[in-house]
């Protein structure tokens, strides 16, 4: 009775060191994917750099041409309403 016991728990702790053994596996995979992705997205944040720049320039022009258009119109309205 108890080496029956015994073999059951060692087939047990056997099925439980095989799980453990595919967890270190998709473990590993993980992390080779996980070092792919941080390579990349270093690549593409290096790459967006100086759209950033090129962002913060073009939003900077379309104040300045808002504010001159919205000067001129007023300037237009006044013009208009004294003279």
């Amino acid at each position: 009775m108890a080496n029956d016991r015994d073999v059951r728990i060692e087939d047990k702790l056997d099925k439980v060191a095989e799980k453990i053994g595919e967890i270190n596996v998709t473990l590993g995979e993980q992390h080779v994917s996980l070092l792919e992705h941080m390579r990349r997205t270093s690549l593409l944040e290096d790459e967006i750099k100086p759209l950033q720049k090129q962002h913060t320039i073009i939003n900077f022009c379309a104040k300045i041409v808002s504010l001159l258009l919205g000067s001129a119109v007023v300037v237009l309205l006044l013009k208009k309403l004294l003279g």
